[in-house]
């Protein structure tokens, strides 16, 4: 008999922007979480408005399996957990050098206007901010859910680019 999963390992954020309606319900559903007030300011996750394509894009920490935020910090303050597959941060070890901030390829690490640095903890397992989503762009899923979901839409590219063509040829 199998044993059942005891990792959260096999997930991973799957983000939408197309779907982003710039709300930030994500991020104050996640600084009343973390801070008990409500301060996008103490968000783990942040929205980041790009004008000039006319788009909203939730960015947070991807809790990557090389996490170079992790390998970089000097202190020790962000260590991996093999059980919830997250990258942790220890405020107590924290320096305030920044490295991690500084490294983080997807920037989902930011300051804390307190001190020391603000990254997404999973929410121990909650992810409140996929949640509270009501449209549906941030959600926590499965490797086998996010490659389903890719799978879909490649399909649905190619599907269209095909009607294009079908359009052009007639």
């Amino acid at each position: 008999m199998e044993e059942p999963e005891k990792s959260c390992r096999k997930k991973s954020w799957m983000i939408d922007p197309g779907k982003c309606t710039g709300c930030r319900t994500c991020e104050v559903v996640c600084s009343i979480t973390h801070s008990g007030e409500l301060d996008p300011g103490k968000s783990r996750i942040r929205i980041v408005k790009w004008e000039e394509k006319g788009i909203d894009v939730p960015v947070v920490c991807q809790h990557c399996d090389v996490a170079v935020c992790m390998e970089n910090c000097p202190t020790g303050a962000l260590s991996f957990d093999d059980f919830s597959g997250s990258v942790l941060y220890r405020k107590d070890n924290c320096i305030g050098c920044k490295l991690c901030m500084l490294s983080c390829p997807c920037g989902g690490i930011s300051l804390d206007k307190d001190g020391g640095v603000l990254k997404c903890d999973l929410c121990q397992g909650q992810t409140y901010c996929a949640q509270f989503c009501s449209a549906g762009a941030i959600a926590y899923v499965t490797h086998d859910q996010a490659s389903e979901r890719c799978r879909k839409e490649a399909a649905a590219a190619l599907v269209r680019g095909a009607a294009v063509l079908d359009q052009k040829g007639s």
